[in-house]
């Protein structure tokens, strides 16, 4: 059936090469998955994560309601998911299925209604609903980098067993309800990579989303910090992690130590299972459970990650205010994953003595849109033309750049009028958030929803009219 489709799919659809054929190394092209051992996997043979629960109520507690919990049924991906599937017949559903819900690829479970919802439906049964799910990550055996076309970690590039061994990162583990193996790769981000790295083989494999590619270029690789020091933690304790740039482990009193598993033994060391990132959104909207405590550490999260520093001079009869964004805290780029679609603007309003604006920019309309002229940090994507394009099974390119690296910041200006007389200026500059833009919210989901934002910083000042420094531009 994965063979078939395939090539079915390779035949009709001219925008992907044929060397997206099923294959030995690949057999659920264009995703990298494979399965250790059993040819002819079912959903059977993997449990579902309330099953963990009972051992590891810590772990099962982190992960429902996180994006992992609700990685297959996210009403945005699901549409984005449908639309892909229609205009490349087929061939996205085992791409983007790979890392949604590998179980489902790997069994060929899933199952698409076009006529359902506003661009059709998936569905699955079982434990391939359930998204990145504990069985998921615990039954990973190796990665398949070594098979790829880009030469790198990438759609879904994990090899699965179906041996009812779960593999992870305590080399002393004695469980009791199944066999317990150790695993280096999962105390690696080498294991997160396999899906934090997407690429479109339509178009050379261009780097859709590249979260591994900027930590491993960042200062926190050097300093030996995985993802899982900052992403299977509390927020409280990622933010140490950033300050001092040691991993968590090597914090002094971190407080994260515990039990593993009921009846285990006391360890230094457990690693939360919530893996929160930046999206506030989804969680609560799907109403699943601790979607909302989900939501709060997103929020949380995002909070810390950035700050700004402003200035104002004068050029003539002008003022120029510049604004720096700092990535603080983010291990990797700011915004980060699908880069086209994330949002970290800057909203700047600037008034004299006697309150008059003199300036604005970033203030969302009363559509929920952003302005023409807003500073945008995000990447401009582009199809095979050149033209500009948010589907991501067409975009070949970034025209643009304009993400903020690890540890690293970009400042921006902003000109404005000083009016005669006035004695000072007051500013205030906020850096905000969002998952994706209401437009997209719009064009995919079937009901409205109004796409909220989050303030990752905020700075109020006042300055001086009199004392303003001169730019030597004005020279």
């Amino acid at each position: 059936m994965t063979l078939k489709r395939n090539l079915v799919a390779a035949l009709l659809c001219t925008a992907l090469p044929l060397t997206l054929q099923a294959s030995e190394t690949q057999p659920y092209a264009p995703s990298y998955l494979t399965v250790v051992g059993d040819k002819a996997p079912a959903l059977k043979d993997w449990s579902e994560p309330k099953r963990c629960k009972g051992c590891h109520p810590r772990q099962w507690t982190g992960w429902q309601g996180s994006m992992h919990s609700i990685a297959f049924i996210d009403p945005v991906f699901q549409s984005e998911w449908a639309m892909g599937d229609k205009e490349t017949d087929g061939v996205t559903r085992n791409l983007c299925g790979g890392c949604h819900t590998a179980f489902g690829t790997v069994t060929q479970t899933v199952e698409f209604d076009p006529d359902q919802e506003k661009n059709g439906l998936f569905t699955t049964q079982g434990v391939a609903a359930k998204g990145i799910s504990c069985e998921v990550c615990h039954s990973v055996v190796d990665t398949n980098m070594r098979h790829t076309a880009m030469g790198e970690h990438g759609n879904g590039s994990l090899a699965l067993a179906n041996d009812k061994v779960k593999r992870g990162p305590l080399s002393d583990a004695k469980a009791r309800g199944h066999q317990a193996e150790y695993s280096e790769l999962h105390t690696k981000s080498e294991f997160c990579a396999n899906c934090h790295n997407v690429f479109n083989p339509a178009h050379d494999n261009f780097a859709l989303e590249h979260t591994y590619q900027e930590w491993k270029a960042s200062p926190y690789a050097e300093s030996g910090i995985q993802c899982q020091d900052c992403h299977m933690v509390p927020v409280e304790a990622a933010i140490r992690v950033a300050d001092e740039m040691k991993p968590v482990a090597e914090l002094a009193n971190h407080g994260l130590g515990g039990k593993a598993a009921r009846g285990g033994k006391q360890r230094p060391l457990v690693h939360d299972h919530g893996f929160v990132g930046g999206n506030a959104v989804l969680a609560p909207l799907l109403g699943v459970k601790n979607g909302e405590e989900h939501a709060a550490e997103a929020k949380k999260r995002l909070k810390s990650a950035a700050t700004v520093d402003t200035k104002i001079i004068r050029d003539g009869d002008d003022g120029v205010l510049q604004v720096t964004v700092h990535n603080r805290r983010a291990g990797h780029a700011l915004p980060t994953s699908l880069t086209f679609i994330r949002q970290v603007w800057l909203e700047v309003v600037i008034r004299d003595s006697q309150g008059k604006e003199l300036l604005r920019s970033g203030s969302l309309d009363a559509d929920n849109l952003l302005p023409e002229g807003t500073v945008l940090f995000q990447n401009g994507s582009v199809d095979a033309k050149g033209n500009p394009e948010h589907k991501p099974w067409k975009i070949a390119r970034f025209a643009t750049e304009n993400t903020i690296a690890p540890k690293g910041h970009k400042t921006v200006e902003y000109r404005f009028s000083l009016p005669e007389g006035a004695d000072d200026y007051r500013v205030e500059t906020k850096l905000n958030y969002r998952s994706f833009d209401q437009g997209v919210a719009d064009y995919l989901l079937k009901d409205k929803v109004l796409v909220p934002s989050v303030e990752m910083a905020s700075l109020s000042q006042v300055f001086n009219g009199t004392q303003l420094k001169a730019s030597e531009a004005s020279f």
